[in-house]
């Protein structure tokens, strides 16, 4: 954070913190934030099973925060319906689960690409949105 430290915040910015920070924040808007970064994922975007039709290729963008004053970490995931806000922890252990499932997944599969939904040939993934 350059420049001077508001008088409502109490501690110095986590390293990560690339938000500016002003006098008059409101209270909403008192939270350190990381750099965002963004990746184009093939997704449902239906509450229904997620049959072939309904998968899109959407725009994510991930941002870790944390409100000034309080000591959890999180990472948010958006735009998703709610908008999904993991602990830092739930996070890495999210990403673990999907790494084992992806895993046993590959393992199973074939290898022509016939099971894959559209948009996860990997060639939608990236950081560049």
């Amino acid at each position: 954070m350059p420049g001077p430290q508001p008088s409502w915040q109490v501690e110095p910015c986590p390293p990560w913190c690339v938000r500016e920070h002003d006098e008059d924040d409101i209270a909403l808007d008192r939270y350190h934030q990381g750099e965002p970064s963004r990746l184009q994922v093939s997704m449902s975007t239906t509450p229904e099973e997620p049959r072939e039709a309904t998968f899109a290729t959407v725009a994510l963008t991930l941002r870790t925060g944390r409100y000034v004053g309080e000591s959890v970490d999180w990472i948010a995931i958006e735009p998703v319906a709610p908008r999904m806000t993991l602990t830092a922890e739930s996070a890495r252990r999210l990403g673990q689960r999907l790494a084992q499932q992806l895993a046993q997944h590959s393992s199973a599969v074939r290898t022509d690409g016939a099971d894959r939904a559209p948009g996860t040939d990997g060639t939608a993934d990236t950081d560049g949105v």
